[in-house]
């Protein structure tokens, strides 16, 4: 009969091999995530482990590989698109009039996957009702794109293992890639917490596989190099992705520093990435500047290179907390915006915590092109290693306030999550051509 090894979601399979080890899926883990797995079976395996975690804990991931809502959605038009292509080709053939699509939207598909509750869905029938326990009526599973009533059917000959709640479900998640289909899953909070399994013990006691084929690996294309304007940035970036998202740090490379950084300040990182535009180097690149007069300058001016698809350019937010802060210059101490003026990533650390340098920004020289001056915060290194010496608990200085930190973080990640779903979605459009 031979062995089989599935990723599942609750109760729900979504993808499965037989006598193989099938797709890596060690992507959506974490080596500590490697675990004895709880089974039906009564009899026990001489590999008892597997990879579980929980769909909250892979939704970032998830996004991180591509797989949106803005992905999802293409996905579900893609299967339109071909579908529809396929019945005209099929109704030229047969000389008959062009079928009527009816097909369910996408916002239609998702309004039911969104009433999942994954580990509830029964795989049991009612002797007592008349038809089988669906969580779509059959008229409209017909309406969806991947519907072909020869497959759908022919399963009838084992009603348990198409026409029941679970496997209906399955039926409609079907169309989507699997990583995709667990973040559509996830638009149910109830379904936060259920586990997301990859049980390969049973394939491995079978002998059809060694554990040691199962180790969490890192493609690189699916990481992404983060670039900023000196090595003391890319560090505070890096302790704040280790303590703010530790559930996807290992998807972030950085600039190795032990030979010095290679390049330091705005002009520098510009023509890095100049140059890496200009070598068509084939990565995912991210570079990060400052929010101040030199960084929006060297941001702009980034921004107007023919960057390739897998680049991204952005900027630390400008942030309603920085629109008043003390300031000094040759008009004396006075409060100010310094958003686009001298807003380092040093001003988005906690500068409140006990024992460290009054905060203050120190205005100096006007840049030109965008005609403002230029500000910088005085003791910046303290707060800098304060940061970098916490370790995610209170110390001598007290709790660290992350609100600011947490805004540059959406800023950084987001652009990753946008080259990761925009690849996604270009490679689906070549589908259609």
């Amino acid at each position: 009969m031979g062995t089989e090894i599935s990723l599942d979601v609750g109760n729900l399979e979504l993808i499965w091999s037989k006598n193989h080890p099938g797709p890596d899926h060690s992507c959506l883990f974490h080596e500590a995530e490697r675990t004895t797995i709880q089974r039906e079976e009564i009899y026990e395996y001489s590999c008892p482990n597997g990879f579980q975690s929980t769909v909250a804990a892979v939704l970032p991931r998830l996004e991180l590989l591509g797989h949106t809502l803005e992905r999802a959605r293409k996905e579900y038009e893609t299967a339109i698109a071909i579908n529809t292509r396929r019945r005209l080709e099929y109704t030229e053939d047969a000389g008959t009039p062009p079928p009527t699509s009816n097909y369910l939207t996408f916002d239609d598909v998702l309004v039911v996957v969104k009433s999942f509750r994954a580990k509830d869905l029964s795989k049991e029938i009612d002797d007592e009702e008349p038809g089988a326990k669906r969580v779509l009526a059959p008229e409209l599973m017909q309406r969806l794109p991947w519907y072909d009533v020869w497959d759908y059917g022919g399963r009838s000959f084992e009603i348990d293992t198409v026409f029941s709640e679970r496997t209906s479900a399955e039926y409609i998640l079907g169309g989507f890639e699997p990583y995709t289909a667990i973040r559509l899953l996830a638009e149910n909070p109830s379904n936060l917490e259920c586990p997301v399994t990859w049980d390969y013990g049973p394939l491995v006691s079978n002998g059809w596989a060694v554990e040691d084929e199962f180790r969490i690996t890192r493609r690189d294309r699916d990481c992404f190099l983060i670039v900023t304007e000196g090595g003391s940035d890319a560090a505070m970036l890096r302790h704040a992705i280790e303590l703010l998202r530790p559930e996807i740090r290992d998807f972030f490379r950085y600039i190795d520093m032990e030979e010095g950084y290679p390049f330091s300040g705005t002009g520098q990182l510009h023509k890095f990435v100049q140059g890496l535009v200009a070598m068509r180097v084939p990565l995912n690149v991210v570079a990060v500047y400052d929010n101040d007069a030199e960084g929006f300058a060297a941001f702009q001016k980034t921004q107007q290179l023919k960057l390739l698809p897998s680049y991204r350019v952005c900027i630390l937010p400008a942030l309603s907390e920085l629109s008043s802060f003390p300031t000094i210059g040759p008009t004396g101490a006075s409060f100010a915006d310094i958003n686009r003026r001298a807003a380092s990533l040093e001003c988005y650390l906690d500068l409140n915590r006990r024992g460290l340098p009054e905060v203050q920004v120190q205005w100096g020289g006007l840049n030109e092109s965008v005609g403002a001056y230029q500000g910088s915060l005085q003791g910046k290194t303290q707060f800098m290693n304060d940061f970098l010496r916490y370790r995610g608990f209170a110390d001598r200085r007290g709790e660290y306030n992350f609100s600011k930190l947490e805004k540059v973080l959406d800023v950084v990640v987001g652009a990753c999550v946008d080259i990761a779903s925009s690849s996604a979605q270009s490679a689906l459009a070549n589908r259609l051509r």
